[in-house]
């Protein structure tokens, strides 16, 4: 790996540990959702450490886009386009992720969006569990590309 992205690349496994405690915390607060206990604090929980996880991607994605791809989307479609970037870069530039993360890393985006614009007690454990479940298998794929991206530089 060059010397210039050197700074990028601890900057991005600061951004990799800040997800894995998110994820530590979700599966802590997805444990008591499945205790059945009446707690209205719960799923707002879930739900933002769901978003922070997103986040996160979103985060290692910007600074590869600003720092080596040279480019970040802007505009009201720039959340997508900065997936889209991470697998359809630049002429001459590695891709990050290959198109079937970006298609899996779609919902956790959609959720995203939805959690932002809306209301805590709108959210549905259930439907987030499907995003936990899923969370673990593409979190490790995600870090595997990661690690084979400044394989790359």
């Amino acid at each position: 790996m060059k010397e210039e992205y050197k700074e990028l690349k601890e900057d991005v496994l600061d951004e990799e540990r800040a997800i894995e405690e998110t994820l530590v915390r979700l599966y802590k607060v997805r444990n008591k959702f499945g205790l059945q206990i009446k707690d209205f604090s719960i799923e707002p929980a879930m739900g933002t450490y769901l978003m922070n996880f997103y986040n996160g991607i979103e985060n290692i994605l910007k600074r590869v886009g600003k720092k080596y791809y040279s480019t970040t989307p802007e505009g009201r479609s720039w959340h997508k386009e900065l997936l889209i970037l991470s697998f359809s870069p630049p002429e001459g530039k590695a891709a990050i992720f290959n198109q079937n993360i970006v298609e899996r890393l779609h919902s956790y985006r959609n959720f995203r969006h939805r959690f932002i614009s809306g209301y805590g007690f709108q959210l549905k454990g259930e439907k987030m569990l499907e995003l936990i479940d899923n969370i673990e298998s593409l979190w490790n794929d995600t870090k595997k590309a990661i690690s084979d991206f400044w394989d790359k530089l």
